[in-house]
């Protein structure tokens, strides 16, 4: 994380997604007022989102796709509509800008894999996102051939079905990286979801 708070520029993609759960909608940065860690941000979106969001409490992400520009900004805020196809979310920024990554990952979640050896585990995932998973595996080892059906599970309310690759194993630390195929956009955002939940509250 830096240690300075981000600033977004006019047109940069963002989505929006409720905290109490429901769809993620993309958004363009009209404006961007940062004071200290707190942000008044004018975001551009269709007006279902407008009429969805309005006086709610939603998490505002961007992840960028362009290696000019920095990784990751999160913020926390409430919504409010400014007209019918502008919000204006007022929080705190949560997560600074990481060139390091594409896309925000958190700990908590277990990976079911598939039979190997006539036995199924279910191990921790050290942090996982959209992008993938590191798995501790600890000295059982790699035995699995690609693709391989997974399963994630996210907390106690929701369980997601995947197709996962080995992308890489540590023989030194016993953990594995393993990439997601064609994931869904709805499976996208539960891992976004989950990842942004897993973040301390903003203070009110």
């Amino acid at each position: 994380m830096t240690d300075m708070s981000p600033t977004l520029a006019a047109g940069r993609r963002v989505s929006v997604l409720p905290r109490a759960g429901g769809h993620a909608w993309a958004g363009t940065v009209q404006a961007w007022d940062l004071s200290g860690d707190r942000v008044v941000a004018r975001i551009h979106t269709e007006a279902d989102a407008v009429a969805d969001l309005d006086h709610h409490q939603v998490w505002l992400s961007t992840v960028s796709r362009d290696g000019e520009e920095s990784g990751i900004t999160i913020f926390a805020g409430r919504a409010l509509a400014v007209d019918p196809e502008s919000l204006q979310v007022e929080g705190v920024v949560r997560l600074a800008d990481e060139r390091r990554r594409r896309a925000l990952r958190a700990g908590g979640a277990m990976v079911t894999l598939p039979p190997s050896g006539g036995e199924q585990q279910t191990v921790a995932a050290l942090d996982i996102s959209r992008g993938g998973v590191r798995l501790d595996l600890g000295e059982v080892g790699w035995s699995y051939e690609d693709p391989m059906d997974l399963v994630l599970h996210l907390g106690e309310d929701r369980s997601l079905n995947v197709v996962g690759r080995l992308h890489r194993f540590d023989s030194t630390t016993g953990s594995a990286v393993l990439t997601f195929d064609d994931l869904p956009e709805r499976d996208a955002e539960a891992l976004d979801r989950f990842a942004l939940t897993r973040l301390d509250p903003p203070p009110e």
